[in-house]
């Protein structure tokens, strides 16, 4: 979606469970985050070791000492921690510095002026902290796309529709039509 903005070669977007990541990151306290990024960059520069930090907890039992009961972290841990999504090429870590680039993202920059292209966006109405759900609403209403429409998947969640058949079976089914129709 971000790319079709200034990609004017994509004549279609379809998006599944879109969640704008800096929107999510901004959440909380972003500022007392933001010192304590500018306080490591520091320390590195003055040769401390690169902190790495985790995108989620390594094991539901981590997750539930840290008590985090949301779905959607409840669903992360289970989809990326194990066989059903965990790849060798995505080890759940990255440099705590790096966060400050993600706090500073927004997906949906420009897409009034930019996302003109016809737009697809499926959602599950299970919501959790990831937002896709308010995020798919805020991407419709700000798209400068004519053509666009929202899909809500009834008792999906966000990971349902990752790899689960019945759910990732009608948003497929909704994106070959979109898509026959836009290409």
């Amino acid at each position: 979606m971000n790319a079709a903005m200034t990609e004017r070669r994509i004549k279609a977007v379809g998006t599944v469970v879109a969640a704008n990541i800096g929107r999510v990151n901004r959440e909380g306290d972003p500022i007392k985050v933001l010192e304590a990024i500018g306080q490591q960059r520091t320390a590195e520069a003055r040769g401390a070791e690169a902190m790495i930090t985790n995108w989620i907890p390594n094991t539901q039992e981590e997750r539930e000492q840290a008590g985090i009961t949301d779905i959607d972290i409840v669903e992360a841990v289970d989809y990326y921690t194990t066989p059903r999504g965990q790849s060798p090429n995505s080890p759940n870590k990255l440099k705590f510095t790096s966060l400050g680039s993600v706090i500073g993202f927004d997906a949906f920059h420009l897409v009034e002026e930019l996302l003109t292209q016809p737009l697809q966006i499926i959602v599950g109405d299970v919501q959790g902290a990831f937002g896709s759900f308010k995020d798919g609403h805020e991407l419709y209403d700000r798209a400068a796309s004519e053509k666009k429409d929202l899909c809500i998947v009834e008792g999906a969640s966000h990971y349902d529709l990752y790899d689960v058949p019945e759910p990732v079976g009608q948003a497929v089914a909704k994106l070959a039509v979109f898509y026959k129709e836009n290409l």
